[in-house]
């Protein structure tokens, strides 16, 4: 059951590989989170690297439910484009002290953010998006038996000159 539920209207949510984790080994509990994101028209997306950070295993039966999983959730992927990868020097720079432990996965998710306004980014790993460069826009949790996980969305804002493009829906490739 989740709490705090409130969630952008007409937006797009780039999904980190740990929501998605998290659904496939409870979907239950995320199936109300999943209906609400739905009712409010948000669009889903994620990255390819994020689908081989998801869908690694050794067993085969398990890939294909996994890939199966993400096809079935992801409706699209943003390209990791030349755009995007001139910015991963720059995230790291600004990281700073706060890079150690950042997978490469998750700097590409931050250079997405930092890419296009107005896209969010849900992660419930939280110290690798710090908010001395990220809003944390909304945060909410999702009870399990034994546990319970605290999931935000994430934004960027600049008031520099950097690029920052809107994000398009027509410019993903369905």
């Amino acid at each position: 059951m989740e709490t705090n539920l409130k969630l952008p209207i007409n937006s797009t949510i780039l999904i980190d590989s740990n929501f998605l984790i998290d659904y496939f080994s409870n979907e239950n509990k995320y199936i109300k989170f999943l209906t609400q994101v739905k009712k409010n028209n948000c669009t889903l997306v994620s990255i390819d690297l994020v689908k081989a950070e998801f869908i690694r295993t050794k067993h085969q039966d398990i890939l294909k439910q996994k890939s199966a999983l993400f096809n079935q959730i992801i409706e699209a992927i943003l390209p990791l484009d030349q755009s995007t990868i001139n910015l991963i020097q720059p995230t790291i720079e600004e990281y700073g002290f706060d890079s150690e432990g950042v997978s490469v996965v998750d700097f590409c998710l931050a250079c997405c953010l930092k890419r296009y306004k107005g896209l969010f980014l849900l992660t419930r790993n939280h110290k690798d998006f710090p908010v001395k460069i990220f809003i944390r826009d909304y945060l909410f949790t999702i009870e399990l038996e034994k546990d319970i996980r605290t999931y935000a969305l994430y934004s960027y804002t600049t008031e520099s000159d950097e690029i920052v493009e809107e994000l398009n829906p027509d410019d993903i490739p369905f």
